[in-house]
């Protein structure tokens, strides 16, 4: 068995400040849909207005999934003649500006993708050397966020460097537009992340070259989570370390179980990740919808304590990670890394708890009762439990 991991830093109760006067736009983790997964680039105004419909029908919306993003593949193959990036006419007749006004018009935000280079990932035009020009784009079209990858040509100048510019251009605009860092080959964005942006990418890609339609399991999400693990120290309050998107109900070749679904969301909420959803929210079924809409997990993730969660304890069989919240309960992750069911224990003392504590069921939505030194639990294989639990005194 390998040696049981503490992590220090949570259990001193540390915390990050930013060093910069960045002006955060949420002081909560965006929660919301990506076009990216179930689409590629292969996006158009009919999808996406179908989209927006679909999230304040199906109660998305009101369940608190407000942002709406079109990834790479939005724009024209090359800029206007005054050198500003604009939508496909031919999939999108009536502009980027008619879209976002049909997204507001339903209570949603709308987000736009670009890159920090002369190309986007998918050949598009970039953003390099035309920061300010598609900043200004962007805030009078009425969009609300941006991701901002780093694929392209850029004349060796740096990642930092460049996002740098970019947020700078859009906090000229006046317009308070969200702004992801996507450098997913750095493991060190969250040093100086919170200093120009809301959020940032902690590694690669959940679903690598998913054109290709490879096999997505729970060992997807599982290695994602894994980047966040030490890095939650620099996040919270209005900056969020961001393991990428979740793929319940993937819409191509998803191997994941129920349970490892479940797992995922739970996971992603008691480490403050944004919850942004990358499936076909226009056919989704009522299994997807209890997942995505568990309103007690969707509260811990967005929390008001704002303070992201922290794995406390791993080994070969199991891991434990523990969230503080406002109103001073903790919320509790048991995951079974086991290929079968097993029974799970967690012990009030590792968490530093009073032997008698209050424990609530966050996904059967029951009240356990009161539990000395202990609390049990059968877990299914790669699955979860998640409590909410409260000191008694």
């Amino acid at each position: 068995m390998k040696k049981t991991v503490i992590l220090v830093a949570f259990v001193a109760g540390l915390s990050f400040t930013a060093k910069a006067q960045y002006k955060v736009v949420t002081t909560r983790p965006p929660m919301g849909w990506m076009s990216w997964f179930p689409f590629i680039d292969k996006i158009d105004e009919k999808k996406i207005m179908e989209v927006a419909d679909a999230m304040v029908k199906s109660g998305l919306r009101d369940a608190g999934y407000k942002l709406v993003q079109l990834d790479d593949g939005w724009m024209a193959a090359n800029r206007d003649a005054q050198g500003r990036q604009y939508a496909d006419t031919a999939r999108f007749p009536h502009g980027m500006k008619f879209l976002a006004d049909y997204v507001h018009a339903r209570g949603l935000k709308i987000g736009i993708y670009s890159s920090n280079g002369m190309k986007t990932c998918a050949g598009y035009p970039g953003s390099y050397d035309h920061e300010e020009t598609d900043a200004k784009t962007y805030a009078g079209w009425g969009i609300d966020y941006l991701k901002y990858d780093a694929c392209g040509e850029k004349e060796k100048h740096t990642d930092r460097e460049l996002h740098t510019r970019m947020s700078k251009a859009l906090q000229a605009t006046g317009r308070p537009i969200m702004f992801e860092i996507c450098i997913f080959s750095s493991g060190e964005t969250h040093l100086w992340g919170a200093e120009i942006a809301d959020m940032w990418r902690t590694g690669g890609d959940i679903v690598k070259f998913i054109e290709r339609t490879p096999e997505v399991t729970y060992k997807n999400w599982y290695t994602n989570l894994n980047q966040v693990v030490g890095k939650e120290n620099y996040a919270g309050n209005g900056h969020w370390n961001d393991p990428d998107n979740l793929i319940v109900d993937y819409p191509r070749n998803n191997k994941q179980t129920y349970e490892e679904q479940k797992a995922q969301f739970s996971l992603w909420a008691v480490v403050s990740a944004p919850l942004i959803l990358g499936n076909d929210v226009r056919s989704m079924s009522g299994a997807t919808k209890a997942i995505l809409m568990n309103k007690e997990i969707i509260a811990i993730d967005q929390d008001a304590a704002t303070t992201p969660g922290a794995r406390l304890l791993t080994d070969d069989k199991r891991e434990i990670w523990v969230k503080r919240l406002k109103d001073g309960s903790k919320a509790i992750v048991l995951f079974n890394k086991q290929d079968t069911d097993a029974t799970l224990t967690l012990n009030f003392k590792d968490i530093g708890a009073v032997e008698k504590v209050k424990i609530r069921d966050l996904w059967a939505h029951q009240d356990k009762g009161l539990f000395s030194r202990s609390y049990s639990a059968k877990v299914a294989s790669h699955g979860v439990t998640m409590i909410k639990l409260k000191e008694v005194k």
